[in-house]
């Protein structure tokens, strides 16, 4: 079933109406409404009373909130890390002092939050005492035992530090390396005093800091300095220990050179570079040859002409190239001359005696290179042995001046080490350095009392409770809506039916009778959607030709599909003067007549047991014209369903379509009784009653489950009983100016 877009128009072609109810039911039964934005605002205009109450709740919290945490002073001290000072020592090699870079200036913010500073101004400033940061308890902790007294006082200064911490803002100015420490308290002079203190503080422990690292660096100098000396002094023992007992003097005199023993080492690791890439090469000779192979892989060879062909070695033999093209180019004739000729023909044995004898000349081509690589790692292997035993021979005669160089080395690079320790050491001197103490850190402005209280964090406070409201409010209206599971827009009802949707405004009677409304109203929102219902009706044909018969029914009581089967008749009657009847079927609770026919004694039971008397047994309407056929009762009827679905009930509708153009037909609930189910087979249409923000979605999808062919048959949902505010919002896409064409 195509479902219609309000906003593209109010009527449908008939063959949008054909397959009515044809997608079936197992497909909307489960799905809620989508929802999107319009749908939010919408639900919260409907419910605005929650967004309001919300903002007051918001409003209520923030102004106590304001009234009982007064607003805290706040006071600043700025902090600026000075870096000019030390490039200037260092352009002018007066100490060598440390650059701090932009990274290590942000890493000062959190030394400022550290227990390293705020700890020692908690415990200078006795903030324990104070009940802004420790709330005060009795004096049990006094005297009780010192083990319990200690352990409490520890949790009340971690209580106080936490409390400093949390008032407590570091951050860096505009420029780069200015740090703002502020503080917030109840007292103003206090805020002012905290502040300094952390700033205080901070400088001197940077000053400290410096000093102590400068102490342990230099301590650990002097330590490696005397360390090297001693292992100096190891060292020139070791060397003249060692001259003492070879008779070795200091001019070095005997020493074989050695220049000649570094050259043999070269010539013995090019001879060794050399017996390995011959050997290499003949190995891999070997390999391609077949020197290697089993007698089962020879005797492939022998039988196998081409795999001669297929080694890869000595590419650049001249030689050996021609003699491998000849036979490709022999062997290709040979082919050629066999498929022609035959494998008996002369021509072809001669051909096969020439490559025998080229095969027989490519081995004895392939060994003679391979003998040649042999030859060339003999020569090879002889020379690195000759080398070896020289390098050998010599390095036993240098071997005493070798150690000794050695141990000349060792000793001069003690001494290159030392003087460099040395160096450092008479640069970060104590007694040099703390005569002039480097100060990165000053305070550039210290806290002073503020003469007015910080109303920022009331406002955000305020403000936040505003919004909390809003939200909350908000929330509970569209959670109300989820929970409440009914429907608000036409739109709703079209995603979940699967069925068209005609919305209608609520009315009121404001003294007259609301049954006959668009004949009070008939310029009214209310009176245009009946047209479009009568549109729909005239438009589509039923099972006999023009739809006749019209049965409006609603899944509960009270949905107002008494006032729209009224209305809809006399607005039949009165737009185009067509005769139309009103029959009031529901034998049980018969509203109809009690609004349109109070006085009657007979009608729909009489008509029912003779249907020729329809026409003195009907109830004229002097404004409208309109024919009604009430059904007067005193108490409710047993058997309705059976006297609705008899055979008298189809004569009756039968004599009805001969005299009426319209009938219109108020059926009693799906879900209360079974009328439906069985006068259904004389209705044409039927048009379904929900109520706007009462009926459940689940009753009316289990409605139409039960009476399936309410589906197939049906014309459109009205949706009843749309307050003003979600029917303005409803039609909101309209424009303002829509509304000219409406009197309400």
């Amino acid at each position: 079933m195509k479902v219609m877009d309000p906003k593209n128009s109010d009527v449908l072609l008939a063959s949008e109406y054909t397959t009515s109810g044809q997608t079936g039911y197992a497909h909307g039964r489960g799905q809620r409404p989508a929802i999107d934005i319009w749908d939010i605002l919408r639900t919260l205009r409907r419910s605005w009373l929650f967004p309001f109450g919300g903002c007051l709740i918001g409003l209520i919290v923030g102004i106590g909130y304001i009234t009982l945490v007064p607003p805290p002073y706040k006071s600043s001290a700025r902090i600026l890390i000075d870096r000019s000072v030390n490039r200037y020592l260092q352009s002018n090699k007066i100490a060598d002092e440390p650059t701090l870079d932009e990274q290590e200036v942000g890493s000062q913010i959190y030394m400022l939050t550290s227990d390293s500073v705020v700890v020692p101004v908690v415990r200078a400033m006795k903030l324990v005492n104070d009940g802004e940061f420790v709330a005060q308890g009795s004096n049990d902790d006094q005297s009780a035992g010192t083990a319990v007294g200690a352990e409490s006082g520890s949790k009340r200064e971690r209580a106080a530090v936490e409390a400093v911490l949390r008032r407590l803002t570091v951050v860096r100015e505009d420029v780069a390396n200015v740090i703002n420490v502020t503080f917030e308290s109840v007292d103003a002079n206090k805020a002012a005093a905290i502040a300094n203190a952390i700033a205080d503080k901070y400088v001197a422990i940077t000053i400290e800091g410096k000093f102590t690292s400068t102490k342990v660096i230099s301590q650990w100098l002097q330590d490696r300095l005397v360390e090297l000396k001693r292992q100096i002094a190891d060292a020139d023992r070791a060397i003249k220990d060692y001259k003492s007992a070879h008779n070795l003097l200091d001019d070095g005199i005997g020493t074989p050179g050695p220049e000649l023993l570094s050259n043999l080492k070269i010539q013995l690791a090019n001879a060794r570079t050399t017996v390995t890439e011959t050997k290499e090469r003949l190995d891999r000779i070997r390999r391609e040859t077949g020197e290697q192979m089993t007698a089962g892989m020879a005797a492939e060879a022998a039988v196998n002409p081409a795999r001669t062909g297929m080694i890869n070695f000595a590419l650049t033999n001249t030689d050996l190239v021609q003699l491998r093209a000849q036979y490709r180019d022999l062997q290709t004739k040979a082919a050629d001359v066999e498929s022609r000729v035959g494998p008996q023909h002369s021509a072809y044995i001669k051909l096969r005696d020439r490559l025998d004898a080229l095969r027989g000349e490519i081995r004895v081509e392939e060994q003679r290179i391979s003998d040649g690589y042999v030859n060339e790692y003999q020569i090879a292997k002889a020379k690195e042995t000759e080398l070896a035993a020289s390098v050998a021979r010599l390095s036993g005669e240098t071997d005493t001046s070798g150690q000794l160089r050695e141990l000349e080395s060792a000793a001069d690079t003690l001494r290159n080490l030392y003087n460099g320790f040395l160096q450092k050491y008479k640069e970060v001197d104590a007694t040099q350095t703390e005569s002039l103490p480097v100060q990165n850190a000053r305070i550039i402005t210290r806290a002073a009392p503020p003469l007015q209280r910080n109303m920022k964090k009331g406002l955000v406070v305020f403000a936040g409770s505003l919004m909390f409201g809003l939200f909350l409010g908000a929330g509970a209206a569209m959670g109300r809506e989820w929970l409440a599971d009914v429907f608000w827009t036409p739109a709703a009802v079209e995603q979940v039916t699967e069925m068209h949707c005609v919305a209608l405004p609520m009315v009121e009677s404001r003294g007259r009778l609301i049954e006959e409304h668009v004949l009070a109203a008939p310029y009214s929102r209310f009176a245009e959607a009946l047209r479009n219902i009568k549109a729909l009706i005239d438009f589509v044909p039923g099972p006999e030709g023009a739809t006749k018969v019209i049965g409006v029914v609603s899944s509960v009581p009270a949905e107002g599909k008494t006032v729209v089967a009224a209305n809809l008749a006399a607005l039949m009657m009165a737009a185009s003067g067509a005769r139309a009847l009103l029959i009031d079927s529901d034998l049980h609770r018969r509203k109809l007549t009690h609004a349109l026919a109070p006085g009657s004694r007979e009608g729909l039971i009489e008509a029912l047991d003779d249907p020729s008397r329809l026409a003195a047994l009907v109830v004229k309407r002097d404004r409208s014209g309109l024919d009604v056929l009430p059904c007067p009762s005193d108490s409710r009827i047993p058997n309705a369903a059976e006297l609705l679905g008899s055979p008298n009930m189809e004569r009756l509708l039968a004599a009805a379509r001969q005299s009426y153009d319209y009938i219109i037909v108020e059926i009693a609930p799906i879900m209360s009784v079974v009328d439906v189910k069985t006068v259904e087979r004389f209705i044409d249409r039927f048009i379904l009653v929900v109520e706007c923000g009462q009926t459940k979605r689940t009753l009316v999808l289990d409605a139409l489950s039960s009476a399936q062919v309410i589906r197939d048959r049906s014309l459109a949902v009205v949706l009843n009983k749309i307050d003003p505010i979600t029917f303005r919002s409803i039609e909101s896409y309209k424009g303002a100016r829509s509304r000219e064409y409406y009197q309400e």
